[in-house]
């Protein structure tokens, strides 16, 4: 089988990307390794911007059929002192909320859109194993598909696998990886009577937690625990963790006894960051997390990994145009460059929100109520976060 494009990993970027070539008269396959698109804390805040270029691409109406939540604000508070808050009314965009909702949804809305596409084809249950190459050039790849070993020819190979990504090793990329000092657990609860809207920060002393509102009127709540500490965390007993997290949001003392029972009731997500220096090789290019997974902080990995596909499209398809065999890197450098500006600025400003967060002594605790204080007074700050929430569309204006 040939396609002009082969997208590996069907998630937000590989999916999005996938429908964008369509749109493009590009012959384009999407391997997605599992045979469902179900997932769970993956990813289900989008950002304003990310919601903007839904909104472009039509795929908004099937998400309102669904339905979902507006998040309009981001709050951080030490316990119930508002330490700093931001407003997207505020900020100068026509696009006024993010979303949050299930990620599967959105990858259907995406996948039906595409296949309107008579040259979009996506398989599931397709395993990449290896790669295709002559002549140090990528020219496919290969899979496996119901215990059948199959191969397809391509001009290009996307890797959108996700932070765990084996086409890093294949192709050879040199990869930075940093581990943080901690580990996040992460758990729903219903949402409380009166809740407020937005997504928050809350702190106290050495600890903090995430509360994320979740569709359709669920809070999802992460909390650190020490890098490796989750048997030790788990020695305490649930009850244990219960207090620490309702030590500093009351308010989750109800819900989260009634529902987390047991640590089956809890996910543990390893914190790392990992960026690959270049993300091309001749035939290939790596986008998304596979590129460069970032902190969960502020949810933003989703979001850059979407505008990475949106900012690749007219690289591949005038590469597509002008050469007949596999795509070279070069052709690829000036979007790195860019993509690695947006990336370098959100990592850097979640390296400061953690370096915040972690705050352990007394001192540091007040610094940081000071520092946070001070930037919601700032008056570059809704400059800041429209960069951080809107991305590559933070200067377009037209309603959609």
């Amino acid at each position: 089988m040939n396609k002009e494009v082969v997208i590996v990993g069907g998630g937000p970027a590989g999916m999005l990307m996938g429908l964008l070539l369509a749109k493009e008269n590009v012959n384009v396959t999407v391997l997605e390794k599992n045979k469902s698109l179900s997932r769970d804390f993956r990813g289900e805040t989008i950002a304003p911007g990310s919601v903007y270029l839904l909104k472009k691409l039509g795929v908004f109406p099937a998400l309102e059929e669904h339905g979902f939540i507006k998040v309009r604000k981001i709050k951080m508070y030490d316990r119930e002192d508002k330490l700093f808050s931001v407003n997207f009314d505020e900020l100068d965009h026509p696009q006024k909320y993010g979303i949050d909702m299930p990620q599967p949804v959105v990858l259907e809305a995406l996948k039906e859109k595409a296949l309107d596409y008579p040259n979009f084809q996506y398989i599931e249950g397709a395993t990449f194993t290896d790669l295709i190459k002559e002549d140090r050039k990528v020219v496919g790849v290969r899979y496996k598909e119901s215990g059948h070993e199959l191969e397809v020819r391509t001009k290009l190979v996307i890797g959108a696998e996700g932070r765990y990504s084996r086409l890093q090793t294949l192709g050879n990329f040199q990869v930075k990886k940093k581990e943080f000092s901690r580990d996040l657990i992460w758990f729903k609860v219903p949402k409380p009577a009166d809740w407020e809207e937005g997504n928050l920060i809350k702190v106290h002393k050495h600890d903090h937690v995430i509360i994320l509102p979740t569709y359709p009127d669920f809070l999802r709540v992460g909390t650190y625990i020490s890098l490796g500490g989750n048997r030790e965390t788990k020695k305490k007993g649930i009850s244990t963790f219960i207090d620490k997290v309702c030590a500093i949001e009351p308010k989750l003392r109800i819900p989260m006894e009634e529902h987390i029972t047991s640590w089956d009731d809890t996910t543990l997500l390893k914190i790392f960051t990992a960026h690959v220096d270049d993300w091309a090789n001749d035939g290939l290019i790596l986008i998304g997390d596979s590129a460069h997974t970032l902190s969960p902080i502020l949810g933003q990995g989703v979001n850059i990994a979407m505008q990475d596909a949106f900012e690749l499209l007219p690289y591949v398809t005038n590469g597509l145009k002008t050469h007949s065999e596999a795509l070279p890197a070069n052709l690829f450098h000036r979007f790195i460059e860019e993509r690695k500006k947006q990336v370098s600025f959100v990592s850097n400003f979640q390296a400061r929100q953690e370096q915040n967060l972690s705050a352990s002594s007394p001192l540091q605790c007040t610094i940081r109520k000071v520092k946070m204080k001070l930037l919601d007074k700032a008056p570059f700050k809704n400059k800041v976060m429209k960069k951080l929430q809107y991305g590559v569309v933070a200067n377009e204006t037209m309603e959609v």
